[in-house]
């Protein structure tokens, strides 16, 4: 890495591998925050979490940086100490604090269900902390549309959208719900297509991760009834493939040798764009 200077506030000693337990770290209150950008959860929200994390235990790694700092998963980890259980992690390695923050920022939005509300409390933070960034580079972070950054830096109140009361008979409704199934199998396939293309040209999990975000905050902008089913069964499964360890493993093959020839930058930037569903 280009720049190897340990930032300031970083725990005191470096990881070596992502298996580090619970116990070899310590994280004052203010440093656990410092990549945090996500409201704090509902007690109730919590408790259920904890609830399930005691039973089955991390099912999903958290995400750290060289530093040990916390970039995604700081309920998982507070609950693992809680607990006194081990927590798994994966290590994403990162240039300085800047580069770390955006990628909480990009993994936490990618994970947790916000409210439009809660949506635009993000951006409001991402204004705060980089207020000389574009409106669609902060949307690529947050994963919605610039036009939505755009009317929080100008104080706009969005306009909430009319109900549909629109009811259906019981066979309608089951034919509409086999139709939905068959179109989230197929769109779940699209996206995995979609994660390996891109994979097998090198370009990073966090990066498609930012894409299919920008999808789903889309959908949320949009105000489609099915974005917290499409959410919960099509982006999140492939969102916590992509982020295993294993599965950039398994198709580094495909650019980690001398033959490999990397996509040109305007092609790869396409590849993005055509990921996050930009027309």
């Amino acid at each position: 890495m280009a720049n190897e200077s340990r930032p300031a506030g970083a725990a005191s000693e470096l990881i070596a591998a992502s298996k580090t337990s619970v116990s070899q770290t310590t994280v004052t209150g203010q440093e656990a925050r410092r990549f945090q950008p996500m409201p704090e959860l509902t007690t109730e929200q919590y408790d259920a979490l904890k609830a399930d994390i005691s039973l089955h235990g991390i099912v999903v790694p958290i995400v750290v940086d060289q530093y040990d700092r916390v970039l995604d998963g700081h309920n998982r980890f507070r609950i693992a100490a809680e607990l006194k259980i081990d927590c798994p992690r994966e290590v994403h390695h990162v240039v300085d604090d800047d580069e770390a923050a955006d990628l909480a920022v990009t993994l936490n939005c990618a994970r947790r269900h916000l409210t439009r509300e809660q949506v635009r409390e993000v951006i409001a933070g991402e204004l705060t902390r980089r207020p000389g960034d574009s409106d669609r580079a902060i949307a690529r972070r947050v994963g919605c549309d610039h036009k939505t950054v755009g009317a929080v830096r100008s104080g706009e109140v969005p306009q909430v959208p009319k109900l549909d009361t629109t009811t259906m008979t019981r066979d309608e409704a089951l034919r509409s719900t086999a139709k939905a199934k068959k179109a989230m199998v197929g769109a779940r396939d699209q996206l995995v297509f979609q994660a390996i293309t891109a994979l097998t040209n090198k370009i990073s999990a966090a990066e498609i991760v930012m894409a299919f975000t920008a999808v789903m905050r889309s959908m949320e902008v949009d105000g489609m009834d099915t974005e917290h089913v499409l959410r919960d069964y099509v982006f999140t499964p492939v969102i916590d493939w992509l982020m295993d360890p294993q599965t950039t493993e398994e198709y580094r093959a495909h650019w980690d040798h001398e033959l490999f020839l990397p996509l040109a930058e305007a092609d790869r930037q396409n590849l993005l764009a055509m990921m996050a569903g930009a027309r």
